[in-house]
């Protein structure tokens, strides 16, 4: 009698990966990728990476990603960190491990992802980068000619964006609204094209406020996304100019369009202010501001004196400064005194242990233990144990 042994499909799915170690490794993958008419990926590693260790676990096998890269992609795989593998990782510019880098079939790069990805993520990003490139390849060719109308112009900015090639983007977005300055009105190529290349003070601000659901529906998905980086970029150069003008412009205009979008529980008028006063070094601004709208306008609203301090408290833990360190530990006590909440002693026991207040933090996080509701809530708190004991 014959016994079969059977294991589910998913044991066995795997990307078909090829170890490079020599330039003449990578001619021949390259060879074997225009020969097939197939996009080239490579996944540049380092042995000590905990994160490429866990693309290689619990990525790379899914059964989806697998199927896909393994029927569009030649695949492969490089040590960062050997000989060969330094001088590629410098010529393409590496910022970290692990690096993928993706070309097409004549060997120019395409794209670029950096970091862990979860499969799913990984794999739509790779679908659109398929989608998108021979669109992109043929719109390519046609600014080079010259012969690209300003629509399929708007179209090839937003397929770079889309396929993570953010520096050419930005240049192409550059060129363009070059071409758009002196003219008043914005058609809705030309709005999905500065949206993601302006701030508040570009003259096409004022259409995004008083039009935006003429944006909304141009953008669709990508709405948030423009407003938050309209925001960053206002921020930026608010930070920059010390303007505190365009800080409050942010506050006031901006903002609410981004709340209307967001059911977040952070006061997004707020933000603006607080992250302001934070990168500008004004520490006493910043606990001025929130001690006095804590006493005025938000007097015993907990909910808000938490956002604010849990902000400030996540700009500054590499810095840990001392003062303001006292001052969120002030806070949250303000928060538990209002209402015993999870969420207020887990933070004020970072806060302690930050001020290497060992003890009190421990009895911080046992409170948080005893008001924690979720698997995850709990897990964070094991984890937070067993760094204390260790100390």
């Amino acid at each position: 009698m014959v016994i079969m042994l059977t294991l589910p499909f998913a044991a066995f799915a795997q990307v078909n990966f090829i170890e490079v170690v020599t330039a003449t490794d990578m001619e021949a993958v390259q060879k074997k990728a225009d020969d097939g008419m197939l996009m080239l990926f490579v996944d540049v590693y380092a042995t000590w990476c905990g994160p490429c260790k866990m693309m290689d676990a619990q990525v790379y096998p899914d059964p989806a990603l697998s199927a896909y890269m393994n029927k569009h992609f030649v695949s492969v795989r490089m040590d960062g960190e050997t000989d060969f593998g330094r001088q590629y990782a410098a010529k393409q510019q590496l910022e970290g491990y692990p690096s993928m880098f993706i070309f097409s079939d004549d060997g120019a790069r395409i794209s670029s992802v950096v970091g862990f990805k979860q499969a799913p993520e990984m794999l739509t990003l790779l679908e659109t980068l398929v989608e998108n490139y021979l669109a992109v390849k043929g719109l390519r060719i046609k600014a080079e000619e010259g012969t690209i109308s300003l629509v399929e112009y708007a179209d090839y900015i937003s397929l770079e964006r889309a396929m993570g090639n953010n520096e050419e983007a930005e240049l192409l977005a550059g060129e363009y609204i070059k071409m758009k300055l002196g003219e008043e009105e914005l058609r809705d190529s030309d709005i999905r094209v500065v949206a993601f290349y302006m701030d508040m003070e570009d003259p096409w601000w004022p259409m995004f406020a008083t039009e935006s659901e003429r944006v909304k529906r141009v953008l669709g998905k990508d709405y948030l996304p423009a407003l938050e980086t309209i925001y960053n970029h206002t921020l930026v150069k608010a930070v920059d100019q010390e303007n505190i003008v365009l800080i409050s412009r942010l506050a006031n205009e901006l903002s609410p369009l981004v709340e209307a979008e967001k059911n977040d529980r952070i006061d997004l008028k707020s933000t603006p202010f607080l992250q302001y006063y934070y990168y500008t070094g004004q520490f006493e601004e910043l606990i001025g501001y929130i001690d006095t709208r804590f006493a005025a306008d938000r007097k015993d609203d907990h909910l808000w004196l938490f956002g604010a301090a849990s902000q400030v408290v996540d700009m500054d833990q590499q810095t840990q400064t001392l003062e303001l360190l006292e001052k969120a530990r002030e806070w949250f006590g303000t928060c538990i005194e209002l209402e015993e909440h999870y969420d207020y002693y887990f933070y004020q026991g970072m806060v302690l242990l930050f001020l290497q207040k060992i003890d009190a933090s421990r009895s911080s996080f046992e409170s948080a233990s005893l008001l924690a509701t979720t698997d995850e809530q709990r897990q964070m708190i094991d984890q937070v144990f067993k760094y204390i004991n260790s100390q």
